[in-house]
Formats: C-alpha cells, sequence, structure tokens
C-alpha cells in the first residue's frame, strides 16, 4: 500500500487518475501508475527561501515604464497594452516620476 494519503479533493483524484491513463503503457492502472502524484504532492524536504519581496508601486511603475518603451513611446499605445485609460498613465507616470 502506499504511504501516500489522499487530500480528499475529487478534482485532484480525478486529474491524477487521467494523468496515470495517459501515461500508463497497460491497459489497467496499477498502484505504480499513480507514484509519480505521491511524489509531486509530498512535502519538500527544505522549503527554498522566498525571493526578494518588491513593493506593488515598484511594479507598476516598472510596468508602466516598460509599456511605454514597448510602444516606442507611444502613450495612448502603452494605456492600452496595459488595459488602463490614457489619463491614469499620464497620472501614474507623474507620480512615479521619471
Amino acid at each position: 500500500m502506499s504511504p501516500y494519503v489522499w487530500p480528499c479533493n475529487v478534482r485532484d483524484l480525478l486529474h491524477a487518475i487521467e494523468c496515470a491513463w495517459a501515461l500508463s503503457s497497460d491497459t489497467m492502472l496499477t498502484v505504480d501508475d499513480f507514484e509519480f502524484a505521491a511524489v509531486a504532492n509530498r512535502a519538500p524536504d527544505h522549503v527554498p527561501e522566498a525571493p526578494e519581496l518588491i513593493p506593488l508601486s515598484e511594479i507598476e511603475r516598472r510596468a508602466l515604464v516598460n509599456a511605454v518603451r514597448e510602444t516606442g513611446g507611444n502613450k495612448v499605445a502603452a494605456a492600452r497594452l496595459l488595459g488602463i485609460g490614457k489619463t491614469t498613465l499620464y497620472r501614474k507616470l507623474k507620480e512615479y516620476g521619471p
């Protein structure tokens, strides 16, 4: 018997069955076909360090600058690319400065 304890989520179970069936070379699934699920869902031995946290305002500023650069300085196109109004783009660029 596998040491894996199912997390009681039916969608996860269905997904595991579909994956096992797709990866199996036999016409009948066995416990061995589900080993990848047990390995994939096991808690890691160590938790990797979290990446550097960046303030949302900095992420927004970078997105604005990159959009303007990507559109060759066309701020109307940059606003459209970002899904915001041109007035909002101009206001935020002024807020964040050069």
